[in-house]
């Protein structure tokens, strides 16, 4: 049996079926397909018609939870009524819910101006600042440039390693805060806005992903998407379609037999 299937028959047990769910999605890789460049990504206007539906639904609660800075994440989904997680939890924005870690401290305008002076003559090298971290982004560079993109990434953050950590996603480098929180720590923040009962789903595709599925473990329906060997996810998919193919599933069916 696939893990496609195995979530399916997880889907159609009886606490699951009688009870409304949280839906937490990853936005690179897992909503929208991997790019060479970060402002090119965008949500497919399948994905998009799919999250509608959803939304609409009484015993459905959609979050988005990413790595971007916040206002980018709302910007790129831009659908009302989803509760928004930016900077990998770190500031959330949804229905009734607008918060910031109070300890997650802003990274200053020298420390970006730094990284970007360290990496002006690596081609392709993309520095993104977001606010409460940064990330360096190098799809688009040579081979034979990683090494040196590396060294220089940690070199230039070794003096902060109290406040900040260096993190490496998918073809990314992600300097973030050192505070103990991550997307599975914002998930559950989310959830306790909820009433009682709240059953979850939690989709990420990337490494820093595997922090939310370690925080969640069994308080939450986890899936790894993207062709991995081991995760912390209790589920894998192979393949993004398997992402489409899920949310077409939560969107028909039926609703639970109480109010949400």
């Amino acid at each position: 049996m696939t893990d496609w299937a195995r979530v399916q028959d997880r889907l159609a047990k009886i606490d699951f079926l009688a009870s409304p769910t949280l839906l937490g999605l990853d936005f690179d890789g897992t909503l929208s397909e991997i790019v060479d460049s970060p402002e090119k990504a965008v949500l497919s206007p399948g994905i998009r018609r799919l999250l509608r539906v959803l939304i609409r639904r009484p015993d459905i609660k959609v979050a988005v939870l990413s790595g971007r800075a916040l206002e980018d994440i709302k910007k790129r989904v831009g659908l009302p009524g989803v509760y928004y997680a930016g900077n990998h939890g770190l500031q959330i924005d949804g229905p009734g819910l607008r918060w910031t870690h109070p300890h997650a401290g802003e990274l200053d305008a020298a420390s970006w101006r730094s990284l970007v002076e360290d990496l002006k003559a690596i081609p392709g090298a993309i520095v993104e600042n977001k606010g409460l971290g940064m990330a360096v982004h190098y799809r688009k560079v040579p081979k034979r440039y990683i090494r040196r993109l590396e060294d220089r990434v940690r070199n230039r953050f070794a003096g902060l390693r109290g406040k900040f950590r260096v993190l490496r996603g998918k073809k990314t480098y992600d300097i973030r805060s050192s505070v103990p929180w991550d997307k599975g720590h914002a998930f559950d923040a989310i959830r306790n806005q909820l009433p009682d009962g709240w059953m979850g789903v939690f989709i990420g595709d990337d490494r820093t992903d595997e922090e939310g599925f370690r925080t969640l473990g069994p308080r939450a329906l986890t899936i790894r998407v993207g062709r991995v060997n081991a995760s912390r996810a209790q589920y894998i998919f192979s393949d993004r379609k398997h992402v489409e193919r899920l949310l077409k599933f939560l969107a028909a069916r039926s609703s639970p037999p109480r109010e949400a």
